[in-house]
């Protein structure tokens, strides 16, 4: 399998390629590539560029393009899941298992009962975007997910694209599961291509949001009997997503 690394796109113009710094580091010293090795490089935009390594330095290396074309498929749906930040490493986690699936972005939401408020400074999202960057080169996705700024939980509603999904500890049987739900809106799904996934912070959503989100039009459903840590309700809802729209499984 040829590796997989992401650039950005001016680094791809010409058929001379210059790599430098980390990148290029990372190839020569960690990876200990050398002169003949081919390497796949893509900037997001759902094309892939072949290399192969003509001379290879430690902060620095010259590749000449061998071909381009496509890249690996994207989901035909585009999953946006709308997360609350959870305390210590949980949410980059998510960051990362999220991108693995085929989430198309991930922002971080604000809700009532948010312990952590936390906004997305310029070293945490440096950080997040790294994160993401590493899951689609390890699991062999064209894009990049977007990491969106923390909004307020109103304001997410009013600007989530596509079907949208709240989860709901406190639907009781009487909630339909995210299957059953997107089989009845069959027709939306495919004509909207996205769906949108609300996960509540650790203490849960108060009341009022679950009613506001359904003035919204948002769909209240279940993740089954037991009650799910925030992060992997996030990772759970997405991945039921995924499967009900053939892209898993």
């Amino acid at each position: 399998m040829t590796r997989r690394f992401f650039v950005e796109a001016a680094t791809l113009a010409g058929e001379r390629i210059e790599l430098e710094g980390a990148l290029a580091h990372r190839l020569a010293k960690v990876l200990r590539l050398r002169v003949g090795d081919d390497v796949v490089l893509f900037d997001g935009s759902g094309d892939d560029v072949r290399v192969r390594l003509e001379d290879v330095h430690d902060r620095r290396i010259g590749a000449a393009v061998i071909e381009r074309g496509p890249g690996p498929r994207e989901p035909r749906l585009r999953v946006h899941l709308y997360q609350s930040i959870t305390k210590g490493d949980r949410f980059e986690w998510l960051l990362e298992k999220a991108t693995e699936i085929g989430v198309a972005s991930i922002t971080p939401l604000v809700a009532s009962r948010a312990v952590v408020k936390t906004p997305a400074d310029g070293h945490r999202a440096e950080r997040w975007r790294r994160i993401v960057v590493e899951a689609a080169e390890q699991c062999e996705r064209s894009t990049i997910p977007h990491i969106g700024a923390p909004i307020a939980f109103d304001d997410a509603l009013r600007a989530a694209p596509g079907v949208l999904l709240l989860p709901y500890e406190g639907a009781g049987d009487a909630a339909p599961s995210i299957h059953d739900t997107l089989n009845r809106r069959v027709d939306d799904v495919f004509a909207l291509a996205a769906a949108s996934i609300f996960i509540g912070p650790e203490g849960g959503y108060e009341p009022a949001e679950v009613e506001r989100a359904q003035a919204a039009g948002a769909e209240i459903v279940t993740l089954g009997d037991r009650v799910l840590r925030s992060e992997t309700a996030g990772l759970v809802a997405a991945t039921l997503v995924m499967h009900a729209a053939g892209e898993l499984g």
